[in-house]
């Protein structure tokens, strides 16, 4: 009944309270539904009957996106939360009216006394095998999509495809693999299932094509379908108090669902490499079942001690695959392809996905010095954003309103240029507007949140010691965000590295804003906020192309005037996000000032962006789309044609 909340009470809170309600729920129906079952299914059919278990419960967790993706046809939440309550009440009738008064979570079942004393022998082992398989699961879910998206970008389609084949192949397998499976080699199977599983993420971390994808996506999918169902029968066999053993397992599942995505994200910030997080979780999934494995075959040799003997091999495997993972690492590429001496590479920087383009006569130049690039921009980047902890930004906010900070002299100039764009738009780009953007999805906080900051967003109240180049900031609570020009500044700094390697020309490229360099002409599109495709190609040569929308961080949510979208672009007079615009896109010198400039006239709009472009900026160019669709250019913007609405 928790979501009918939402009906009477829309704001964020109330959906987060759903969700950790829901949450709680879960964690409580999961397990004492599979207790319910193996205490009051024959022991002879129990892993058949958790196959089906298993298959319902992967059916619903792919209709249920789909059907929500349905329902939020108008952008609106609404409708979502209405069917998640008539589902929800669906299932409480089917509870009350449908299963039978008396189930209990303790089985009825004789089993011997022998029997029972080996099947407990197992399981310590099945527990460190789900918890070592779920941590794969959790490194997967957090980290898969991104794989994708590196490897396939701008296949969305395909890209959502093959993230959900491994659920999709789980489904098809269950009704073949189900009636097959028997109680007398649980253990065998379990962990092979877990092994297979295993190793099919170990291919995925270093897939580079969609067949690879595709394949090792459904190897894991039939590990899954393999091992899913008799775990559950097997672990049944360990007690007759069901449900204490089913909580049991779902606490060691969860577990490898907490730290897998912490153990991921510390991995990618060592070596950024997101398929050596995945080849890592691989390898843990497959150490895990080691014991569970073992275990069998070792007591059948006579062997003692048989626990300790699985468990060491396990401890073994996994201390070497802990000690290579986090080890330093140099930035990974992604192969290079060439053409007549044109290079290209892909890796993930910035939060984004960076791409280099470039031009020379010889690989290991253009190979060392893409190396030589993406760890320097890794490396301003943790100085640059307030969310690395020993950053010059994050340090300078913690002190707000107490003490100077020197930062390093890269960023000391970096906020020295950004206060000047301020001063030329009149705190139309302001960086103290991290007060209000530090918080979290900040775009969705309540208008009374926003508005509490106010005082707190003023250019001027920033004060630069010149002689000693520090930075303080006059008031507590105040923070300095340099995310509407770092981006650009970086990809600048990449370039003059390159051009020092010996690189004659080429492209820096981060999430859409990039840099041409050298004496040759490059061919870039520019995105229509609202269509697919591109809206123009351009030809660029020696400048930088940076653009802001409203379709890159977002959500919309309904008030009084209708579905209202809000976004990471907030104007720092309204404390809102910024409505005169629904994309822009600048030409200038370099990515620097196209960076800060797309951010300036994004909030300004055309009618006074112009203007300051006339004055200040006239030899950069700027294209704005507006909320009714139509084109606003300056005169000097190089559009090859004039399209349709502009003005």
């Amino acid at each position: 009944m928790v979501p009918l909340i939402y009906f009477v009470d829309q704001s964020l809170p109330v959906l987060y309270t759903i969700q950790f309600c829901l949450g709680l729920v879960s964690g409580l129906m999961k397990p004492l539904g599979q207790a319910v079952l193996g205490a009051s299914m024959p022991r002879e059919t129990l892993a058949r009957c958790f196959a089906f278990h298993t298959l319902a419960f992967n059916v619903a967790l792919v209709a249920g996106p789909l059907l929500g993706g349905l329902l939020y046809f108008n952008g609106s939440m609404m409708p979502v939360i209405a069917g998640l309550c008539v589902f929800m009440i669906l299932s409480m009738l089917a509870t009350a009216f449908l299963l039978p008064f008396g189930l209990h979570t303790k089985t009825t079942q004789a089993t011997p006394a022998r029997q029972e004393s080996a099947e407990r022998r197992y399981a310590p082992h099945l527990f460190l095998a789900l918890t070592g398989r779920t941590l794969g699961i959790g490194l997967a879910a957090a980290f898969y999509p991104i794989m994708l998206a590196q490897s396939l970008a701008n296949q969305g389609f395909m890209l959502g495809l093959l993230f959900a084949l491994p659920s999709f192949v789980t489904c098809l397998a269950l009704p073949i693999i189900g009636p097959r499976l028997r109680r007398g080699n649980g253990p065998f199977t379990v962990a092979a299932g877990m092994i297979v599983s295993g190793c099919g993420l170990l291919g995925i971390g270093a897939a580079t094509t969609h067949w690879d994808f595709a394949a090792y996506g459904s190897i894991m999918g039939l590990g899954a379908a393999l091992s899913a169902p008799t775990a559950m029968a097997l672990a049944s066999d360990f007690s007759r108090r069901q449900g204490a053993v089913f909580g049991m397992a779902h606490a060691a599942a969860g577990t490898g669902f907490l730290i897998g995505p912490i153990i991921g994200g510390l991995l990618i910030q060592n070596n950024y490499a997101v398929g050596t997080a995945l080849q890592f979780g691989g390898i843990v999934g497959v150490s895990a079942a080691i014991p569970l494995l073992l275990n069998g075959p070792i007591e059948r040799l006579g062997l003692t001690r048989s626990w300790t003997v699985a468990t060491a091999m396990s401890c073994a495997v996994l201390a070497t695959a802990f000690g290579m993972a986090f080890l330093p690492a140099e930035p990974t590429l992604s192969p290079p392809s060439r053409d007549e001496h044109v290079y290209r590479y892909k890796d993930v920087a910035m939060g984004t996905v960076v791409r280099l383009t470039l031009e020379t006569a010889d690989k290991n130049t253009a190979d060392e010095a893409a190396r030589k690039a993406l760890a320097a921009m890794r490396e301003s980047q943790n100085d640059y954003d307030f969310r690395q902890i020993r950053s010059s930004i994050a340090r300078i906010n913690r002190s707000a309103g107490e003490y100077w900070v020197k930062p390093t002299a890269e960023a000391y100039d970096l906020i020295e240029r950004a206060l000047l764009y301020s001063e030329v738009s009149d705190g139309a780009f302001d960086p103290t507007i991290g007060a209000l953007t530090t918080s979290p999805l900040y775009y969705a906080m309540s208008d009374a949140l926003a508005d509490s900051k106010r005082h707190l967003v003023d250019y001027r109240l920033v004060e630069l010691d010149t002689a000693d180049r520090r930075v303080r900031l006059k008031k507590k609570g105040m923070a300095l965000d340099l995310g509407g020009i770092a981006k650009g500044a970086i990809i600048d700094e990449a370039v003059e590295l390159l051009r020092s390697q010996g690189i004659r020309a080429g492209i820096v490229e981060a999430g859409g804003d990039f840099r041409c360099f050298g004496d040759r002409s490059w061919k870039v599109g520019i995105r229509h906020p609202r269509q697919r495709g591109t809206y123009a190609t351009l030809s660029i040569r020696e400048q930088a192309v940076c653009g802001s929308g409203d379709y890159q961080q977002y959500v919309d949510m309904n008030d009084e005037s209708g579905t209202q979208r809000r976004h990471h672009i907030m104007n720092p007079f309204s404390m809102r996000s910024a409505n005169r615009s629904i994309g822009v896109t600048v030409i200038a010198d370099s990515a620097e000032k196209a960076d800060a400039l797309a951010t300036m006239l994004f909030i300004l709009g055309p009618e006074e962006g112009r203007p300051l472009m006339r004055k200040f900026f006239p030899r950069s160019a700027a294209m704005w789309f507006g909320r009714d669709r139509t084109v606003t250019a300056t005169t000097n913007f190089p559009l090859p044609d004039a399209p349709a609405g502009r003005r």
